[in-house]
C-alpha cells in the first residue's frame, strides 16, 4: 500500500493496523517513496538468556561426582533388581 504523506497524517492509527497484520505500507511524497511502516521487533525477555538462573539455583558440593550417580541411579532400580545383586 502506497499512501501519501498527508493523507496518512488522518489515517495513521489505520496504516499502524495494516503494518502489523504484515502488509508493506509505504509514505510517498510526490509518488516517491518515503517512508516504510514496519512492525518493531519484540524486545528481549530479561528473563531468559544468560545468566538468567544465577543466584537462584544453589547446587551441593558433590552434585556431580560419581558417588552422587550410582547413588541417584540406585533410586530409579526397581526393588526386585536391587535385591537380585
Amino acid at each position: 500500500m502506497e499512501i501519501g504523506i498527508k493523507d496518512a497524517k488522518s489515517n495513521l492509527s489505520k496504516l499502524v493496523d495494516a503494518a502489523m497484520d504484515g502488509e508493506e505500507v509505504f509514505l510517498t511524497n510526490r509518488g516517491a517513496r518515503m517512508i516504510q511502516l514496519v512492525p518493531a521487533p519484540k524486545a528481549a525477555d530479561p528473563n531468559r538468556g544468560r545468566g538468567a538462573w544465577k543466584d537462584k539455583v544453589v547446587l551441593y558440593a558433590g552434585w556431580d561426582s560419581r558417588e552422587e550417580d550410582l547413588r541417584i541411579q540406585g533410586l530409579f532400580e526397581s526393588p526386585s533388581a536391587a535385591g537380585a545383586k
